[in-house]
Parts: C-alpha cells; structure tokens; sequence
C-alpha cells in the first residue's frame, strides 16, 4: 500500500496530465502519474521535470504523432525507440523510454554546471546529442532552442519558482 504522501503526490500530478490533455479520464492519469513518478525515482531524476517534457513535446496525448514520425507522450522517434527497446505507441512504455533517454543525456553531460546540464540534455532531446556536442552548447536551431526554453519554464512554474 503507497505512503499516503505518495498517494497525493500521485493525484496531484494526475491532476496537472488532465489540464495538459483534457481527453484523459481520471483513471488513466492516474495510471500515467504513477508511471512517471516510478519511472522517475527509478532513474533519479526530477519527477516535474518528466512532466514537463512530455508536456511540451506531447501535451500529454498518448497518440501523438509529429510531422518527422516521432511517437507517442515522449515523441519518440522509431530508431530511438527501438533502441531502447520500448513500443512509441504503449503509453507506459513510451514513458519508460523517455525517461531512460533523458536520464542517459543528463548523464552524459553530467559534468556540467547544472543549468547546461539541463538545457543541454534538454537540447539533446530534440535534436540529438551529435547537434549539441557540434555546437558545445544548445544548437541554434528555433525548434530546439523554444523547446529548451519552454520545458525549463514549465519545469520550473511546476516547481514554485
């Protein structure tokens, strides 16, 4: 039985998955919050942070689609996909993979202080770690660089900041 901490943590972000997407109903945010929650204490990562990509990419739309084939909540791209070994189209497994990319890039510039780290991970996301390490910092691609600024913005509106 979860904590009730966890219990209302759960439903609070099950609450902020339906303001994002209003189509989900209570019991599959509930099921997504949980997951990223999960997904997220597992990989040591911020939880609102998760939340906050997926917003930006997906808006929490499970079926999302975008116009260069990347899938699912976390737009995933069917190579990266495959890669990590998930189905874009499985909501949880979308989540699962998402969450393993961006643990994976925020290791990856593990060294920097934490505002590159983010900002590159972030960047990395979106236009792939070879773009980011090209051009020692955020690429100058306006997709890329409205990305970094929207997910960290969101991040931190869902942290109190």
């Amino acid at each position: 039985m979860p904590s009730p901490f966890l219990v209302s943590l759960i439903v609070a972000y099950a609450s902020a998955l339906r303001a994002f997407d209003p189509g989900l109903d209570d019991a599959r945010a509930t099921r997504l919050a949980a997951r990223v929650v999960a997904e997220a204490d597992a990989a040591r990562i911020d939880a609102r942070l998760v939340v906050a990509l997926v917003a930006v990419e997906s808006s929490w739309e499970p079926k999302a689609v975008s116009s260069a084939g990347a899938r699912g909540l976390g737009q995933l791209m069917p190579a990266t996909a495959a890669g990590l070994g998930v189905d874009p189209d499985d909501p949880e497994a979308n989540l699962h993979g998402t969450v393993v990319h961006l643990a994976g890039l925020l290791a990856r510039y593990g060294r920097l202080p934490a505002q590159d780290r983010y900002e590159r991970a972030i960047a990395a996301y979106n236009a792939g770690a070879g773009a980011v390490d090209r051009y020692g910092g955020v690429p100058p691609y306006a997709e890329t660089r409205l990305e970094v600024r929207r997910v960290i913005a969101l991040w931190r509106r869902l942290c109190g900041v």
